[in-house]
C-alpha cells in the first residue's frame, strides 16, 4: 500500500509561556485558550488507538499520547476557524473521502489499523477527514474566485491568525510546548511535528 499520510507545512507559531497547568488543574492534558482537554478525554482516544496498535514500548506510548494529544489541539484551532469563517464543511464529501479510504484499504477493519499504525485512532478518522475538508471550505469562502492554492493559503492564515490570539498550555507531563514551530517537544511523530499543522491528508499520496 503506497505511503497515505504526508506532513505538510508548518503554520502556526504560538508565543505562550508554558504554565504547568497539570500543577493548577488536576487531570487536564491541555487548554486551547479557554477551552480544556481533559486527561479522561485523550484516554478515550488512547483506548480506542490501542485496541488496534497495542503499546510495544513506552517510546511508543509517548509517541501516541503526544500525536493525539497534538489532533485534539488542532481540532480546537479548526473548529474555530470554520465558525468564524461561516463556511460550511460538505458531509457528503466527508463520507465519500471515507468509503474511498475504507475500499482502498480493504475493509473498516484494515482502515482501522492502517489508521493506527499513523496514531490516529479509529474513531477519529473521520474526524481527520472533515478537518481536510475544513480547511477547503474556509478557503472558499474567504476568497470565493480564486485558484485552490491562493484559497489553501488564505484558510493557513485564518488558522494563523485564531492560534496566535490563544495561549496554548500543555500539561508538562505530556511534553513541552516550543513557540518557535508549534510542536510538542520532544518530537514525536508526524502528527505533533509541528503540532499546529494543514490536517493529515489520508486520501493523498505524497
Amino acid at each position: 500500500m503506497k505511503k497515505q499520510l504526508k506532513k505538510v507545512l508548518g503554520l502556526l507559531f504560538v508565543s505562550s509561556v508554558l504554565i504547568a497547568c497539570g500543577q493548577q488543574n488536576p487531570g487536564t492534558a491541555a487548554f486551547v485558550g479557554d477551552t480544556r482537554i481533559t486527561s479522561d478525554q485523550l484516554s478515550v482516544y488512547l483506548d480506542d488507538l490501542r485496541a488496534v496498535v497495542p503499546i510495544e514500548n513506552n517510546d511508543q506510548g509517548t509517541a501516541q499520547t503526544r500525536g493525539i494529544l497534538a489532533r485534539l489541539i488542532i481540532g480546537q484551532i479548526i473548529s474555530e476557524a470554520v465558525a468564524e469563517s461561516n463556511a460550511i464543511v460538505d458531509q457528503s464529501l466527508v463520507a465519500k473521502d471515507y468509503e474511498a479510504l475504507e475500499k482502498q484499504s480493504g475493509g473498516a477493519e484494515a482502515l482501522a489499523v492502517f489508521a493506527g499504525s499513523r496514531n490516529v485512532p479509529p474513531m477519529l478518522i473521520k474526524e481527520v477527514l472533515s478537518q481536510n475538508r475544513a480547511i477547503e471550505a474556509i478557503g472558499k469562502v474567504l476568497q470565493p474566485n480564486a485558484p485552490a492554492l491562493v484559497q489553501k493559503a488564505r484558510g493557513e492564515g485564518l488558522l494563523l491568525k485564531i492560534a496566535n490570539s490563544k495561549k496554548i498550555k500543555i500539561n508538562p507531563r505530556f511534553g513541552s510546548w516550543v513557540s518557535e514551530n508549534g510542536s510538542i517537544a520532544p518530537p514525536a511523530n508526524e502528527l505533533s511535528e509541528p503540532a499546529f499543522t494543514k490536517p493529515i491528508d489520508l486520501l493523498t499520496n505524497p
